[in-house]
């Protein structure tokens, strides 16, 4: 920006500064224009290719940045796919890996968030949902229905402003039997009492501290302690569903201050 000449950038438009100072950075960090072969996944990285090989149907890949997960949709029975993604700046990376997988044909990049408004609004554009027309012809509200097989959320949930009215919305565009793809890093389990030996005080003490010392802001909104699992889990209750049909998910690294859970949720038919 200030190679733009805006010096005023920084105070009259924060969020588009850090837009781009993001952009910047996962850019860089996920190595979308090396180019040299992707290093063996390990870590949690090694937890997403399995998952994502069993997405099917019309998929929905919520925050797919620069499209590093991409070439791990191989399953056959893929029809279709969006990907929601409102860094604009990511957008022209994405399409050179989309183009590069050969989806370019079945893929959608989508320019907006994973909140209900922003996402409902930009598949009223794809022509996916459709706004109710009231008697007098006057345009209403949207008719949010299930629209989707798959629904994929890969290191986004930490990071949505709302992420309990966010899993609704998911929930609400996902067909029935349709499944839910999840691999989050959450907050660390160990709890005061510690009842059920699982954690680490170390590990949670540091989540808290690097939240104290700005991770939040400075790294795109990310917050280390949230009770993803929890949340995904109660949503259909909530909504009167009472509950999934199906949840097969596991915990990995619960030693650490990055602990994630990965697996799928199945809503009822």
């Amino acid at each position: 920006m200030f190679r733009r000449g805006e010096l005023l950038a920084p105070l009259l438009r924060m969020q588009q500064v850090r837009d781009e100072a993001f952009s910047r950075f996962w850019i860089k960090f996920s190595g979308a224009r090396d180019p040299t072969p992707s290093a063996p996944r390990n870590g949690s990285s090694a937890l997403i290719p399995p998952l994502l090989a069993t997405a099917s149907g019309t998929v929905l890949d919520i925050g797919p940045g620069t499209g590093t997960q991409t070439p791990l949709f191989t399953n056959p029975n893929l029809v279709r796919m969006y990907g929601a993604e409102p860094c604009l700046g990511l957008h022209k990376d994405l399409m050179a890996k989309i183009e590069a997988c050969g989806l370019g044909e079945r893929y959608r990049i989508l320019p907006c968030s994973a909140e209900r408004g922003s996402l409902v609004e930009a598949l009223v554009g794809e022509g996916m949902l459709e706004k109710e027309v009231a008697v007098d012809g006057e345009v209403g509200k949207v008719k949010v229905k299930g629209v989707f097989d798959t629904i994929v959320c890969v290191r986004v949930l930490c990071s949505v402003p709302d992420q309990k009215e966010t899993v609704k919305g998911l929930y609400e565009l996902l067909k029935p039997g349709g499944k839910l793809l999840a691999c989050e890093h959450v907050r660390n389990p160990w709890t005061v009492c510690n009842n059920n030996g699982r954690g680490s005080v170390v590990a949670r003490l540091t989540q808290v501290v690097y939240t104290a010392l700005g991770w939040v802001f400075f790294m795109g909104d990310c917050h280390l302690g949230r009770d993803t699992e929890r949340v995904v889990r109660d949503v259909p209750v909530e909504v009167g569903d009472g509950g999934w049909e199906k949840v097969e998910v596991k915990r990995w690294f619960e030693w650490s201050s990055l602990p994630y859970l990965a697996g799928t949720f199945v809503k009822k038919v």
